[in-house]
């Protein structure tokens, strides 16, 4: 099975446009990640937004992949179109 990325790099060199990979809202502060400190909700919403986006993001990759994977299965079988 291929992964998220080695799709995204498969559809860039079949010069097809991808969304680029969603970036966290805030950088993380290793100050939250000490085992006694308190993650703010600012941090904790950052990181629920940011794995929605991903998610988003994994979506259109597999969706694109699955266009260029059946147009290249069409255009190599065209008899059974």
């Amino acid at each position: 099975m291929l992964t998220h990325h080695r799709k995204e790099k498969i559809l860039r060199k079949a010069g097809i446009p991808v969304p680029p990979f969603p970036a966290r809202r805030l950088p993380l502060q290793e100050r939250h990640l000490r085992a006694a400190a308190k993650v703010p909700q600012e941090e904790r919403d950052a990181d629920a937004e940011q794995r929605a986006a991903v998610q988003a993001w994994r979506q259109a990759v597999d969706a694109l992949h699955a266009a260029l994977a059946e147009g290249r299965l069409r255009s190599a079988h065209p008899e059974s179109s």
